[in-house]
C-alpha cells in the first residue's frame, strides 16, 4: 500500500491486507465512518461521509489503499452525514436498496436545506448555558454543522444507481462482499456490508460504540429483529457508523440498549406520563459515560410515541 496522505476529516485503520476503516475525525467533515474494501479488480467504498470534501479525500484514499478509483460506493441508508460525499466519486456508481433510493430521492434534498436553515442558530447557541450538548460533544457537533455550512449549495445529491431488494454480492479475484438489508430499524432501510471470509460487518447506523444511537428515525424493536439476525452472521469486527471500530459483540450491545428504550416507553406509558415528563428520564447507569447524550431524550420520545401508537389487545369480557 502506498502511503495514505493525511486527512483532516478521518483516519485510515487496516483491518485486514485490503481491507480498511476510515475513522471520523472529531473536528473534520465526516462525520461518518467509511470502509474501503479492495474485492481483486474492483473497489468498494462503503458509506461517502458527510461532505463532498469529506468525500474527494476519501476517494483518493481508497485509490491509494487499493490501486484503483472505486468501482462502487455503498450507502448504508438516507441520512446526510452517509451520502452528501456521493459526487465527489466520479466514476464510482452508487449501490444501496431500492427504499433508500426513493427516500433519498424524497428527502435528501430538504434535509440539506433544513440544515443549512437550522445550523447557524445551533452554532449560535451550542456554547450557552442552556445548550443540551456537552462541552465534551462541541468540537464534533461544531464540525458536523461547519461542514454543511460550507458545503456546495445547492448541493449536487447523488443517489444510487444500482440498486436491490433484499440482498446484492460484489465480487471480486480476492473477496466478495455481501450487501444485505432486513428492513427498516434506524432508518426506512438500513444497508450493511458482510465480508464472510473475514467476518467483518459495516454496520451503517445500526451499531455505534460508545455513542448514543439516534432513533428519531427508526423503530426500536425492529431495529433489535435486524441486529439479532445480524448476530446470526457472527462477525468478529464490526466498524460502526459512528464511533471506534468495535468487536462482534457489538450489536448486542446496542440491542440491549434499544431493548431499554423500549421498556422505558411502555412503563411511562403505563403510568400515564406525558412524553415531557417521559423525555426527562434519567440516562440508565450503563450507558451515561457514552457520547451524544443529547440524542437521548428525542430517542425515549420516539419510542413512547411508537407505544403510545402500538395496537392495543382488545380487552376481554
Amino acid at each position: 500500500m502506498r502511503a495514505v496522505r493525511a486527512s483532516p476529516h478521518f483516519r485510515i485503520e487496516k483491518l485486514r491486507p485490503g481491507i480498511y476503516a476510515a475513522i471520523a475525525r472529531t473536528n473534520g467533515y465526516g462525520l461518518c465512518n467509511a470502509g474501503i474494501v479492495d474485492l481483486g479488480g474492483r473497489t468498494v467504498v462503503f458509506d461517502s461521509m458527510l461532505t463532498p470534501m469529506a468525500g474527494a479525500d476519501l476517494a483518493r484514499a481508497a485509490e491509494r489503499c487499493t490501486g484503483r478509483k472505486p468501482d462502487w460506493v455503498v450507502n448504508s441508508h438516507w441520512h446526510g452525514d452517509h451520502i452528501w460525499g456521493n459526487s465527489a466519486f466520479d466514476g464510482g456508481r452508487v449501490v444501496s436498496s431500492r427504499k433508500v433510493r426513493e427516500v433519498v430521492l424524497r428527502k435528501s434534498r430538504n434535509q440539506f436545506a433544513e440544515c443549512r436553515r437550522e445550523f447557524p442558530k445551533e452554532l449560535k447557541s451550542m456554547d450557552g448555558s442552556k445548550s443540551p450538548i456537552a462541552p465534551a460533544d462541541r468540537p464534533r457537533v461544531r464540525a458536523w454543522f461547519r461542514g454543511v455550512l460550507e458545503s456546495p449549495n445547492p448541493p449536487r445529491i447523488v443517489p444510487p444507481e444500482v440498486t436491490f431488494d433484499e440482498q446484492l454480492v460484489l465480487e471480486g479475484s480476492r473477496r466478495s462482499l455481501h450487501l444485505l438489508t432486513y428492513g427498516g430499524g434506524h432508518s426506512p432501510s438500513d444497508v450493511f456490508g458482510y465480508l464472510p471470509d473475514e467476518r467483518i460487518l459495516f454496520a451503517g447506523d445500526l451499531a455505534m460504540v460508545g455513542l448514543h444511537p439516534s432513533v428519531g428515525d427508526g423503530w426500536p424493536d425492529s431495529w433489535v429483529r435486524i441486529l439479532r439476525r445480524m448476530q446470526g452472521l457472527r462477525p468478529q469486527q464490526v466498524l460502526p457508523g459512528h464511533g471506534p471500530m468495535g468487536p462482534g459483540s457489538t450489536l448486542r450491545v446496542v440491542s440491549r440498549y434499544l431493548a431499554d428504550l423500549d421498556r422505558m416507553a411502555v412503563r411511562a406509558v403505563r403510568q400515564g406520563l406525558s412524553i415531557e415528563e417521559a423525555s426527562q428520564v434519567r440516562i440508565p447507569e450503563r450507558y451515561r459515560s457514552w457520547r451524544f447524550a443529547f440524542m437521548f431524550p428525542g430517542n425515549v420520545a420516539r419510542a413512547y410515541q411508537l407505544e403510545l401508537a402500538r395496537p392495543k389487545p382488545p380487552s376481554g369480557r
